[in-house]
């Protein structure tokens, strides 16, 4: 990977992390340190090179190893201030919607949600309280949406396939989309991609609004596998590999 352009910005967020109570704020501050700021800086740099063909995490930390992220009170809420952040990212100085939306979903679930669930109520050393975590990690995603009629289908799969497989599971988003299907995928390229190309193109024909493309994902994966940028809603769980 060669050397590339780069810049300096500072993001807030438009969402869950809009407004803060000070506490809150604070729990963020201190999190957003030591390992879980290692993580955090690690997925948001995987975010910010969304839509590129790299697909090895060490080339992408070595390419942008000057790459900072800063967490910063403001009123109440937070701001990211980004150091030598991938300029791809960005439009005419702004960062562009979808990608700052994924970057503030990684902070809400790698930074705050840790936070909020260190506590002796969680117990992730039984199958019980590992689900009872995921549950509430869902829920602060507001992925759990109650009064609604289920209508999401699941397609998963790699990045690594032909274009032939890719454009039969484009095929198979598109007959999704046409009959007002949502999409999950595991967020990335490939097999997780083309099943939301397809449904953005069948949801256009249909004249549908406010349709989902929730995208499941991991830190340890994140980076190889970079969201796809139509992924409009992005949660980040815990050991979901070891979980299958």
């Amino acid at each position: 990977m060669n050397q590339r352009n780069v810049i300096n910005a500072s993001v807030t967020p438009k969402g869950s992390l809009e407004t803060l109570s000070q506490r809150e704020v604070q729990q963020l501050s201190e999190v957003g340190s030591g390992s879980t700021h290692k993580l955090f800086r690690q997925c948001a740099l995987a975010i910010l090179n969304t839509g590129t063909r790299i697909d090895n995490a060490k080339t992408i930390l070595e390419a942008y190893e000057d790459f900072e992220v800063r967490i910063l009170q403001q009123d109440r809420g937070v701001r990211l201030e980004l150091f030598n952040a991938p300029a791809d990212a960005f439009v005419d100085g702004e960062m562009i919607a979808s990608t700052r939306e994924m970057l503030f979903s990684a902070l809400r679930d790698i930074v705050y949600t840790e936070s909020e669930l260190s506590s002796a109520r969680i117990d992730l050393s039984t199958s019980q309280g590992i689900t009872d975590y995921v549950f509430h990690l869902l829920r602060n995603a507001r992925t759990l949406r109650p009064g609604i009629e289920p209508n999401m289908v699941v397609c998963w799969g790699g990045h690594s396939i032909s274009t032939e497989e890719y454009k039969y599971s484009k095929r198979v988003g598109h007959e999704l989309g046409l009959r007002s299907l949502d999409v999950c995928t595991g967020c990335g390229p490939g097999v997780m991609k083309g099943p939301m190309k397809g449904a953005t193109i069948a949801h256009a024909k249909q004249r549908r609004v406010g349709s989902r493309y929730l995208g499941l994902t991991e830190p340890g994966i994140i980076a190889a596998e970079a969201p796809n940028p139509i992924v409009n809603e992005l949660v980040i769980l815990p050991d979901i590999e070891k979980r299958l």
